[in-house]
């Protein structure tokens, strides 16, 4: 079937020209929607960055705590408390617990799938403690600024509070 242009232009045209035409306005609406996936990805990946940066005081803190529990400096590990914890659980408290339950402070890798930070809240940490066993237990950890230092608030080994 043959159409002509109504513009004046005197070259004839195909249906398949007519065709070609809407797919090209769809070749658009398909590169728009890639852009914008491909925006949308980019945020996601920019705010997960920066939660893990802003993240990354308390999670060497929560490391750091659990590397002295292993080596048995539970003086050090005890430093990472903040005032509140320290009077909740003195030295004496937490080595006695320590060395009442030493395969749950035996950590081999920390994971966090879940971390948040609030100016007045502190940070939150939750995840997964692999442990030298090999078992995985939930963990949990609040932390605090205290004189411009990120200390525990509380900890939650093996249960999901």
């Amino acid at each position: 079937m043959l159409y002509s242009r109504p513009s004046g232009d005197n070259r004839l045209f195909t249906g398949e020209t007519a065709m070609a035409g809407s797919r090209n306005w769809l070749k658009w609406i398909g590169i728009g929607c890639g852009g914008l996936i491909v925006l949308i990805a980019v945020f996601v990946a920019v705010i997960l960055f920066v939660v893990q940066q802003a993240t990354a005081g308390p999670e060497e803190v929560v490391r750091g705590f659990f590397s002295a529990v292993t080596a048995g400096d539970y003086a050090r590990a005890h430093d990472a408390f903040s005032a509140p914890l320290k009077d909740k659980q003195s030295l004496d408290a937490f080595t006695a617990e320590v060395k009442a339950s030493p395969s749950l402070f035996n950590v081999k890798d920390l994971s966090f799938s879940a971390r948040s930070i609030d100016l007045t809240e502190g940070a939150k940490l939750g995840g997964t403690a692999t442990l030298a066993s090999g078992t995985e237990v939930p963990v949990s950890f609040h932390l605090v600024k205290e004189k411009d230092a990120w200390k525990l608030l509380s900890y939650h080994l093996g249960s999901k509070d």
